[in-house]
């Protein structure tokens, strides 16, 4: 990977360059055939600089040798924006929510099993399953219209809808699982073929959401590295994981899941460790306590201002909100789904369900209290 003020170069004019194309294919004042012309003209001139640069890199100065560089980037960016737009205009189908591929076909059946196997846990309320279902498949339809806005109203939104902490949260496991095969050159390659697997086959089968896709990018990443040898700088591979989701689909530069995911974790490379080191607890419990705290601050600095001028409206109480929901959850989820796998086989004990059935409850009941609060 190239060093880290290189990749923020090269990631922020390519995005530069995307914005741009926004502009320019969409905005009324120009024709309808404006994508075809930017897309002509961007690629011809990327191509110019490119040849540019490797024909006289050698007697050209350095200066103009980055200025053609990033020129280069930035056309780039502008040419992937302009010809989606061609596609759309050509193919206006092409992109539409009716037309999978047969990637998502295929994780269609287990995407039915998992869900069909979480509502027949033997849960107290139905609310609960609901709420399990959201939280491992993304799937919110049966979620109580209370329950979702005791979440909204705490600030736990990002909780309720799937989003990259929840590959996480998967991830995490799979790395503990997998630490069992050993340090051996083929125990890293079988780690990395089935964490790399396992969590391109878990983002697809929960809809491809340009947050989870963000977190599968950075998993893709870091795991790479680990396995080349090469050491995994968080501005690397969120530049490089920016630049390559923006390449692939351009249009998802105007989601809002995407925005506010790299922000949050603008927050986390960037900010969250200055506040982690801010209280050295020698009390380990305490320690875990503010490096939470610290990174729900670290998170809304950079989420809030978007948040709010998106949403117009902020979470008071998210600190609060995040200490207590985010441990719940992160423990719910695997609970949830070792008893989905154990149930279905007959084995699931009852003290399991119990305590995933109050857990569920508690995360309900603590959000709605902090609503309540002045």
């Amino acid at each position: 990977m190239v060093e880290g003020k290189e990749s923020v170069l090269y990631a922020l004019p390519f995005c530069a360059g995307t914005v741009t194309g926004i502009f320019l294919c969409g905005h009324e004042i120009f024709y309808s055939a404006a994508p075809y012309g930017v897309a002509a003209c961007s690629l011809a001139a990327c191509m110019f600089a490119v040849t540019a640069v490797i024909l006289f890199r050698n007697r050209m100065p350095g200066v103009m040798r980055d200025v053609l560089v990033l020129s280069a980037v930035f056309l780039c960016g502008l040419f992937c924006w302009s010809n989606r737009s061609v596609t759309d205009i050509s193919e206006p189908s092409r992109h539409g929510a009716d037309r999978k591929n047969a990637i998502e076909k295929a994780t269609e059946p287990a995407a039915v099993w998992l869900k069909a196997g979480i509502d027949s846990l033997p849960l107290s309320d139905y609310g609960s399953n609901a709420l399990i279902k959201a939280l491992v498949t993304g799937d919110q339809s049966d979620v109580p219209a209370s329950v979702k806005t005791a979440f909204r109203d705490s600030g736990a939104s990002h909780i309720l809808a799937l989003s990259g902490m929840h590959l996480a949260v998967i991830y995490v496991i799979l790395s503990r699982l997998m630490s069992v095969l050993g340090n051996s050159r083929k125990a890293d390659s079988a780690r990395f073929a089935i964490i790399i697997c396992s969590t391109l086959f878990y983002s697809i089968m929960t809809g491809s959401s340009p947050s989870i896709i963000r977190a599968f990018l950075f998993i893709l990443l870091r795991e790479t590295a680990l396995l080349t040898g090469r050491k995994a700088k968080p501005v690397n591979i969120l530049c490089f994981a920016l630049t390559v989701q923006c390449a692939l689909d351009p249009a998802v530069i105007t989601s809002a899941s995407f925005q506010l995911s790299y922000l949050a974790m603008c927050g986390i490379y960037f900010l969250y460790p200055a506040l982690r080191d801010l209280y050295p607890a020698p009390v380990p419990v305490l320690k875990k306590i503010w490096d939470s705290a610290a990174m729900s601050i670290a998170c809304q600095v950079f989420t809030g201002p978007l948040a709010w001028l998106l949403f117009g409206s902020a979470p008071v109480y998210f600190i609060i909100t995040n200490l207590i929901a985010i441990p719940l959850t992160t423990a719910l989820m695997p609970a949830a789904l070792a008893a989905v796998f154990l149930y279905r086989m007959g084995i699931c004990p009852g003290f399991m369900i119990s305590a995933i059935d109050m857990t569920a409850e508690l995360v309900v009941d603590c959000l709605e209290i902090i609503c309540r609060l002045p």
